[in-house]
């Protein structure tokens, strides 16, 4: 008929500018479709670049174990002049022109009573939680790939519903016109088709407009900066839920990877606290210089005889220092604090995830049950509207019911159809929760 041309055309002109005219749509499976948003997705990519900034200042404290090698270039002027230890030094009785001095000095920590050596401990901890929140970032972009997918072939299934609704009052909509035309129906059965065809086709067109939305959402929950539909290959349906509920909260609070980075966070802590007490304890450092010093130019005061004809020396020397902190106003004691009430925050911090993660785990598995039992409740639904619209449809074929009871078996029929779907959605949804609650496969 030419409503449903008319229809075809524009749902053509609308999708072609999703996936381009003409264009076959590209396959793509539930595992490809996580292996992508895994690979390109910007959160992931972000988590990783945050364990690598935490490297490199582990690195940086880590330093602090191996010589400090600097090269020196020193001139001075006026009444300054250049140390030993290739620093500067001012305030001299006289006049020090244009005094230069190259060389080489090496900084060594002796010790610092555990201050660098816990800090490297807290500064590894935290790099293994940061590698821990990239578990925690994966899990999630996968979790939202698969509903995102899951709904897709939701609204698939729609579609196919829509479409057969639409055939369904095509068929009607030709049998009231024949008995029409014999004059054994009403021309309001053929105006009440063809409002109920035109309707389906609606019902049709939004299925497709929303099957569009879910296409951008699993883009989107891919990190696919495009606006692309798919050919999806259907999604395996898991096996239910055949496990105690204390069996899967067990797993989740051994599992999840929130948790685990978290535990390191603790530990992060603890050694920021021994850390911060190493500090009463001051420190002991090595230093060694090497260099060669000259004046460049001479000194002749009051226009008298040169005094200093200039003069060049090469020189070395170590040393050794020793700092112990007698009095800092507090600011010691704070450091201390401030770490303990660190390692308090991410204790807190640990029973606030483990109390959301029983929550998400108790609520996956209800849904996952209810879902299953929804699942046989509207297979059986299905069933018997399947039945009462043939009933319907064959009464009114004979002319034995009217077109009232068909449109009322057709919306039951439309709704038991929406109805198992959405319970097989819910299910399967309700399965993938389950799993990312309990922290993966049990």
């Amino acid at each position: 008929m030419w409503p449903t041309l008319i229809f075809v055309m524009v749902w053509c002109l609308a999708f072609g500018g999703i996936t381009g005219a003409g264009e076959a749509l590209r396959k793509l499976s539930l595992d490809e479709a996580v292996h992508t948003g895994l690979e390109q997705h910007p959160m992931v990519r972000l988590a990783q670049h945050e364990v690598l900034a935490i490297d490199a200042a582990t690195k940086q404290i880590e330093s602090a174990y191996y010589p400090q090698v600097s090269a020196v270039w020193q001139s001075t002027g006026g009444n300054t002049r250049v140390l030993a230890n290739l620093s500067v030094s001012g305030s001299l009785p006289k006049p020090t022109n244009y005094m230069t001095t190259p060389g080489v000095r090496v900084d060594y920590l002796i010790t610092d009573f555990g201050y660098t050596a816990h800090s490297v401990l807290a500064s590894r901890a935290l790099a293994d939680a940061a590698g821990k929140d990239v578990l925690t970032v994966k899990a999630l972009v996968a979790l939202n790939i698969e509903q995102a997918y899951l709904n897709c072939l939701k609204q698939q299934r729609f579609i196919n519903i829509q479409q057969d609704l639409l055939r369904q009052w095509e068929s009607i909509f030709a049998q009231a016109q024949g008995l029409y035309r014999k004059d054994l129906r009403a021309k309001l059965d053929v105006e009440t088709a063809t409002a109920q065809m035109n309707q389906a086709q609606l019902g049709l067109l939004r299925a497709q407009n929303d099957l569009q939305v879910a296409f951008a959402a699993l883009n989107h929950a891919m990190g696919r900066p495009a606006v692309e539909g798919y050919d999806l290959s259907p999604a395996a349906l898991q096996s239910g839920v055949d496990l105690p509920l204390n069996s899967y909260y067990e797993a989740a609070l051994r599992q999840r990877p929130e948790l685990q980075g978290n535990a390191d966070r603790i530990k992060a802590a603890e050694e920021g606290i021994k850390a911060a007490k190493a500090l009463r304890y001051g420190n002991m450092t090595a230093m060694g210089t090497a260099g060669y010093t000259w004046w460049s130019r001479e000194e002749q005061p009051s226009g008298k005889e040169v005094s200093n004809p200039g003069a060049q020396l090469g020189f070395w020397g170590a040393g050794g220092t020793s700092a112990f902190p007698l009095y800092t106003g507090g600011r010691l004691e704070g450091k201390v604090d401030q770490a303990d009430a660190r390692k308090s925050e991410a204790q807190a911090t640990a029973r606030q995830i483990a109390n959301d993660v029983i929550l998400q785990v108790t609520r996956a598995y209800i849904a996952s049950q209810t879902a299953e039992q929804q699942i046989r409740v509207a297979d059986e639904r299905v069933g018997h509207a399947r039945e009462a619209l043939a009933l319907a449809s064959e009464r009114y074929k004979f002319s034995l019911g009217s077109l009232l009871d068909v449109i009322a078996a057709t919306a039951f029929m439309t709704a038991a159809e929406v109805g198992l779907a959405e319970a097989r959605y819910e299910y399967q949804a309700s399965q993938v929760a389950l799993m990312y609650a309990s922290g993966g496969k049990l």
